[in-house]
């Protein structure tokens, strides 16, 4: 674990941090409570780590609103810190801020939140500069190359987290970074706004995926904040043990793991995002039960093969390969759980671009146009649970009902979209009979609501 440290951690701060490390440790300086309040927080970080992922916080925000999406990328920041990129960087950042050796409680309490407000200061403009790109380039992200380039992305970021290969920093970079950070609340922020680019090669793990969704979506407001989120979740150790002084478990085995299951969702992501360009990934083959036993039977299987506990960095030949079943294993089992849809009755949707107004006033009957697309989350939810709802296919018979399918973009869509003002996606619009929009929803809904919208009017 020595080597771990030394690579994530600047040589400049190690001489300088010692002595308050080791005073950090004396018994007397920590009460019993706090330091079994740390080893929980270890404990929990590491289920944590499986939930850092785009599935996590898309999934969140697609069914039940910002109210949970930004709790979600909290839980992703938080995984992060207990990665080996982070988590022994935690005491040493925390003596170079100050807040160790502040005078009172208060003083350490500003100086921590300095220092997470300075990574907010990082990853804030990350979400916004995601969501105002979104708006420039949503057509690409149905592209089939970009769809291959996110792929392949995380797929090679999975490999960095087994261990295939190291990404980081140089470390006179990082000795700079780290020695920006000086004394007071001001150096305390600069600290923080410079663990960032330390920390990216684990944050990005969990960081990609918020920020794909945010892109997707284009919301530059909603990605600010869950990044900002993100932020707190990430900080939530610094500032933890910058206010109460606490001592951490030692660094060990436990945050390889860690690394791994990461590193296997990255693995499931990945292969979500080829299930449109590679049919095998969407649903089993003909010979293969499509059921949910089966998907956790192979998941549990990759498990017991090594997929977490055995490493492609040091184990022998044999452990290697078993641990690379069991990658593949997990994610097959993964992908399948994740992008499988049984077939449902749904509304029998008409396809054609046009003009839906005048379509409304032509047949004197209102007009149901959804606007979605395969690639995104919330879009699917309402295809697969809202409009198979047989409630709301019942009430939907006395629409004229229209699909824009925008999974490929093509100029005449992209009219369509300029039309009526949609720069996001999904997006249902409800027309009367004299062709006046009566209603828009902007986001999922669940089917008790799309039917209270749907009786409600035209």
């Amino acid at each position: 674990q020595a080597v771990g440290f030394n690579r994530c951690a600047p040589s400049l701060l190690r001489a300088e941090s010692l002595r308050p490390l080791r005073r950090a440790r004396a018994p007397s300086a920590m009460p019993r409570r706090i330091s079994a309040l740390a080893a929980a927080l270890a404990v929990v970080a590491t289920p944590l780590a499986a939930l850092a992922d785009d599935n996590l916080f898309s999934t969140a925000l697609s069914r039940h609103g910002g109210a949970a999406a930004l709790p979600a990328a909290a839980l992703v920041g938080l995984a992060t810190a207990a990665t080996p990129c982070v988590y022994p960087m935690i005491a040493i950042t925390v003596s170079v801020f100050g807040a160790r050796k502040a005078e009172s409680r208060g003083r350490a309490m500003l100086l921590s939140t300095a220092f997470v407000l300075g990574l907010a200061a990082l990853f804030v403009p990350l979400g916004l500069f995601a969501g105002l790109t979104g708006t420039v380039a949503g057509p690409l992200a149905g592209n089939r190359w970009v769809q291959l380039f996110e792929a392949a992305l995380m797929l090679a970021m999975a490999a960095n987290m087994f261990g295939l290969f190291e990404v980081s920093l140089p470390a006179g970079l990082q000795n700079r970074l780290a020695a920006m950070g000086g004394l007071g609340v001001k150096g305390a922020f600069i600290v923080g706004f410079a663990m960032g680019p330390i920390a990216a090669p684990c944050a990005t793990a969990g960081l990609v995926g918020i920020l794909d969704h945010v892109f997707r979506s284009r919301d530059a407001a909603g990605g600010a904040a869950a990044l900002f989120a993100y932020s707190l979740g990430l900080g939530l150790p610094f500032f933890i043990v910058g206010t109460f002084s606490m001592g951490l478990p030692k660094p060990g085995q436990w945050m390889e793991r860690i690394k791994s299951v990461m590193g296997l969702v990255l693995v499931v992501v990945g292969l979500y995002y080829l299930r449109h360009l590679v049919p095998f990934f969407a649903q089993p083959p003909g010979f293969v039960p499509p059921r949910g036993w089966l998907f956790a039977s192979l998941v549990a299987a990759g498990l017991a093969l090594g997929a977490v506990q055995l490493s492609l960095k040091d184990g022998t030949t044999p452990q290697r390969a078993r641990k690379v079943l069991g990658i593949a294993l997990v994610g097959l089992g993964g992908v399948w759980a994740a992008a499988y849809e049984p077939p449902a009755p749904s509304i029998a949707w008409e396809t054609t671009l046009g003009d839906y107004a005048a379509r409304a006033r032509a047949e004197r009957r209102p007009v149901l146009v959804d606007f979605g697309a395969s690639w995104g989350a919330a879009c699917e939810e309402l295809t697969h649970r809202t409009f198979a709802d047989p409630e709301v296919r019942r009430e939907a018979r006395r629409f004229v009902a229209i699909k824009v399918d925008a999974t490929d973009e093509t100029p005449a869509i992209a009219a369509v979209h300029q039309r009526y003002g949609v720069r996001g996606l999904p997006v249902v619009i409800a027309f009367d009979a004299d062709g006046r929009e009566v209603w828009r929803v902007t986001e999922f809904v669940a089917a008790p609501r799309m039917l209270e919208l749907l009786r409600r009017g035209p």
